[in-house]
């Protein structure tokens, strides 16, 4: 496990620690579950010469932080906090200095009267709304000039979805599987008006590659709040055609930023040039 500097959570064990416990709150266990749970997972790191220090006092600042804090923890905490004050791994005096100070504020927190019990939202599982094999689309409209600098021939022209796959992954909370797609976009300048037409739009490639490109993009997003707001379903294709060398590695794709129409609008272009390439 790696140390960067002498902040608590300056490490991987503090860090992996902190994330994990406040998952499992999230995830729905009650203060008992989470924290025997954290100790069973990080027992080997509670009895390792070194991990023991990051482990103990960053499941104790955020035992605090969270109004958790039982006094085993806390008993334990202060113990170690006070080794590692003179444990080997932190060499050279003015490294030393810095962590000790880092400690001495942590000491004087946990000593402090502990905040209220905060109440933690439990995560749902967050479900797309769509089905495999369904085609939807939205205009495309510039909003933000800026963004679409170069590009703007094509303001006014739909982006067809198809949506390939639906699967679940634990990308926002560990142990909570939320639905992921795998996408495929076309453009085309005409609005669509049944879900074939996608066969009579262009691809649009995110990536070129010496042997594949990539088309395939994966949507992980935690609200429909980002989607385009004309976003419409069209119906459903049963006979999908998948474009010529299609890499089977999908790109990160999401709604949240104002770029996403730029990169439907260079993936355009570079689907254009690739194709007049290889004529």
């Amino acid at each position: 496990m790696g140390t960067w500097d002498t902040g608590i959570y300056q490490n991987d064990v503090s860090a992996d620690v902190r994330d994990d416990y406040i998952a499992k709150l999230k995830a729905g266990k009650n203060d008992e579950e989470a924290l025997q749970e954290i100790l069973s997972e990080y027992e080997g790191e509670s009895e390792d010469d070194d991990d023991k220090y990051d482990f103990y006092l960053a499941l104790a600042d955020t035992l605090w932080k969270k109004g958790r804090l039982t006094e085993e923890i806390k008993s334990k905490a202060l113990e170690i906090l006070e080794e590692d004050k003179v444990s080997e791994r932190w060499e050279g005096e003015k490294i030393r200095k810095e962590r000790i100070k880092v400690l001495d504020k942590l000491k004087e927190k946990l000593l402090s009267p502990m905040p209220e019990r905060k109440k933690v939202p439990v995560h749902k599982p967050y479900k797309l709304g769509w089905e495999e094999g369904e085609v939807y689309c939205f205009q495309i409209t510039g909003h933000i000039e800026r963004y679409v600098k170069g590009y703007e021939e094509y303001i006014g022209w739909y982006a067809m979805i198809y949506v390939d796959k639906i699967y679940t992954e634990d990308w926002q909370v560990k142990g909570i599987q939320d639905e992921i797609a795998d996408l495929f976009f076309y453009l085309r300048k005409e609005k669509p008006n049944v879900p074939d037409d996608i066969y009579k739009s262009k691809s649009i490639c995110f990536s070129t590659g010496k042997k594949m490109n990539q088309y395939k993009v994966y949507l992980c997003e935690s609200s429909r709040r980002n989607r385009p707001k004309d976003l419409s379903l069209l119906g459903k294709v049963f006979d999908f055609s998948y474009p010529p060398n299609c890499s089977s590695v999908p790109m990160f794709f999401t709604w949240g930023h104002y770029l996403y129409e730029r990169d439907i609008l260079k993936g355009y272009v570079k689907e254009v040039k690739y194709e007049a390439k290889n004529k």
